[in-house]
């Protein structure tokens, strides 16, 4: 065999750079003084037109992973290698898992538009990619709407196209589909499979919690403690349990502390505070500043030792309602009272602490230096003292361990770590009711599991609680009934999307409700 010419031997390896988009040589990374590196000596490529998914555990590495690709972090040691089109700088678009960090514009037109300016797109061009966006997302009646008032799906949507605005040779995805309901995440991977088809030659990292989600992928990385244990088919990933348990891949009930045990707070009686036996709504409205009214005519009982859902489209005002139900704001039409159990109205400002919600961005719920000043927190304004060890078992509740995170800073945290933070903070007050605003978002599959055996535990201590949820299993795990919001349409058109959204039993839909058209 004749030897390469010099001339020869530069187009190959251009052609294998070309081929080669990206490269990470033994990538390490650590926050600040954490224990523990967040990757450690991470090697791999990822060629052209290569779709991949990327699970683990919450903390395993993977945002950290992505945000090094996307050049927002930079290593502690290690190389990271991009080539392009025709060998130049390849285009980056990236999805955070919280589209809140990364919406900047006032408006959903001009958020969409936003990077098209930077790149000083021709205005004609710009107004044309804009419209073709709108319409690929299926968002066109949220162009002139503020993104401040925009539910977290979407937010996810908005922000999803404000990236693909861009045309990236690189998509970097984290969780993409945690805020979406049941349409919208059908919706998402359809218009993924199409990405892939109109442009092969692009790559696309898909993190996600769903193994449904990485079946549809030809290749699967999965991260644990900081390492890549496995790059590999899914399906043969998936064949091995003993693996997947250890990764936290699977769904499986955890082993807790016994609840009643961490629910009692020092020499505090609890009987010297008034239960909240049930909350009651009757014929609420809102709507926030010139906009239709988002929730109207809306009743609604929660009782001690009751599960409700609340599913709906994204925008319907599920949220809205959480915010309502604990107080954070009023109606403007309808009554909302808290009762004891002699069925007695208490009042609003002596049910802090016993009604509280866990936000559907639980970031926004905390604001002290370490994870242990967060628990604190909210007994110390009910009079209570929260120790070391209380702290240690509530931490133990929700997954996380004492030693390693009582003194981390909460915004430090994984999405997931941080969703478990705030079901303790939750948690630490021993409240009556409890609304849970789309818990499982962000949570890997043990942490599901962990949530599932949780609110049993709470319903058996004659908990209230509410769960905000797209997630059909866990509607169908864990509900008593089912409130189904912003829906103007028949009934029978109702429990056909149902049907097929949610895949619920006759059991559970027997047991449904509506807010708009059926209660007013």
């Amino acid at each position: 065999m004749k030897p390469l010419s010099a001339l020869q031997g530069a187009a190959v390896l251009y052609y294998i750079i070309a081929l080669i988009m990206l490269k990470l040589t033994h990538i390490t990374f650590r926050y600040g003084n954490a224990d523990f590196p967040a990757l450690d000596n991470l090697n791999m490529e990822i060629n052209q037109g290569e779709s991949v998914a990327v699970m683990g555990a919450n903390g395993s590495g993977k945002t950290t992973f992505v945000r090094i690709v996307a050049g927002l972090l930079e290593p502690l040691r290690g190389q990271l290698q991009l080539g392009g089109r025709e060998g130049g700088e390849p285009v980056i678009g990236m999805l955070f898992q919280n589209p809140d960090n990364q919406i900047v514009a006032v408006t959903v037109e001009k958020e969409i538009a936003f990077t098209l300016e930077n790149l000083g797109v021709d205005p004609i061009e710009m107004h044309k990619r804009v419209d073709d966006q709108l319409k690929r997302f299926r968002i066109e009646k949220l162009r002139n709407r503020l993104t401040s008032e925009l539910s977290g799906g979407e937010k996810q949507r908005v922000a999803l196209a404000s990236v693909m605005v861009t045309e990236p040779d690189i998509l970097l995805l984290d969780e993409p589909d945690s805020f979406l309901d049941q349409k919208g995440k059908a919706s998402l991977q359809e218009e993924l499979q199409h990405l892939r088809k109109q442009h092969p030659e692009m790559i696309q990292i898909h993190i996600t919690q769903y193994p449904q989600v990485a079946q549809a992928y030809d290749r699967m990385l999965v991260f644990h403690q900081g390492a890549l244990v496995a790059d590999e088919k899914p399906d043969r990933i998936f064949e091995n349990e003993d693996f997947c348990r250890k990764c936290g891949l699977l769904v499986e009930p955890q082993s807790m502390i016994e609840t009643k045990e961490i629910l009692q707070f020092g020499n505090i009686e609890r009987n010297t505070i008034t239960k909240v036996d049930s909350l009651k709504a009757k014929r609420i409205s809102f709507s926030f500043v010139n906009d239709q009214d988002l929730i109207k005519h809306l009743s609604l009982d929660l009782h001690s030792g009751e599960v409700v859902s609340v599913i709906g489209e994204s925008g319907c005002g599920k949220s809205t309602l959480s915010l309502l139900l604990c107080g954070l704001i009023d109606p403007q039409l309808g009554e909302r009272n808290y009762y004891d159990n002699n069925s007695v109205i208490i009042e609003p400002k002596s049910v802090a602490g016993r009604v509280v919600t866990v936000l559907q961005q639980p970031e926004r719920q905390f604001f002290l230096s370490t994870v242990a000043e967060e628990l604190r927190f909210g007994p110390s304004n009910i009079g209570v003292d929260l120790d070391d060890s209380s702290i240690a078992n509530l931490l133990d509740l929700v997954g996380l361990s004492y030693t390693q995170f009582a003194s981390r800073d909460p915004l430090s945290l994984s999405g997931g770590e941080k969703r478990r933070l705030a079901f303790a903070t939750l948690l630490a007050t021993d409240p009556d009711i409890i609304i849970f605003d789309e818990p499982t978002c962000g949570l890997d599959p043990s942490g599901v599991g962990l949530f599932v055996e949780l609110v049993k535990r709470l319903k058996v201590l004659e908990k209230g609680i509410m769960i905000i949820t797209h997630d059909g299993d866990i509607v169908e795990t864990l509900s008593d009934s089912v409130l189904v919001m912003g829906i103007d349409r028949s009934s029978a058109q109702i429990m056909t999307e149902m049907l097929n959204q949610y895949s619920l039993s006759n059991e559970i839909l027997s047991s449904v409700s509506w807010s708009r058209n059926f209660l007013q």
